[in-house]
């Protein structure tokens, strides 16, 4: 019996998923922040302009094997961070969540690797907290990745 090498390619594919944080200097319009988080494609001029003027820091990646149809402790530090701002983002109100102590705490306890935990690449704990520590503040969102660097005129 012959083997399809392309159904074989393709079922040996995996999506990786990168996050990044963006800390923006202010807080986002709920109406824009509804798109954001609705993976709508509509215009979000205010927010487009923070994401181009925000910090970034690398947090991890993780593959589709991390996500589980019902949610558990134990996947990896990217996406637990990840499921809280969605989660802070769109609870009571569509938002980028203000990145206050409390906040700063959370995602650091979250960040902490956990029994069971799937492999997965994460930046170092220290450099988040520096990130998160030096941006309290500001809002929070989570990205694939910064947006592209303008080429020096």
């Amino acid at each position: 019996m012959a083997t399809d090498p392309v159904a074989v390619c393709q079922a040996d594919s995996v999506f990786e998923h990168r996050l990044w944080l963006a800390a923006v200097p202010g807080p986002v319009p709920e109406a824009e922040a509804r798109v954001y988080w609705n993976l709508k494609d509509l215009p979000t001029p205010n927010l487009d302009g923070a994401l181009r003027n925000a910090d970034y820091v690398y947090v991890g990646s993780w593959q589709d094997s991390h996500l589980a149809r019902s949610p558990q402790s134990g996947r990896c530090p990217g996406v637990r961070i990840f499921d809280w701002l969605f989660y802070r983002g769109t609870i009571d109100r569509y938002q980028a969540p203000l990145l206050d102590a409390r906040l700063r705490d959370e995602l650091i306890g979250l960040y902490q690797p956990r029994p069971g935990d799937l492999p997965a690449e994460s930046a170092d704990a220290d450099v988040i907290t520096t990130f998160l520590t030096a941006h309290l503040g500001r809002h929070l969102l989570p990205e694939e990745e910064p947006p592209p660097i303008p080429p020096s005129p």
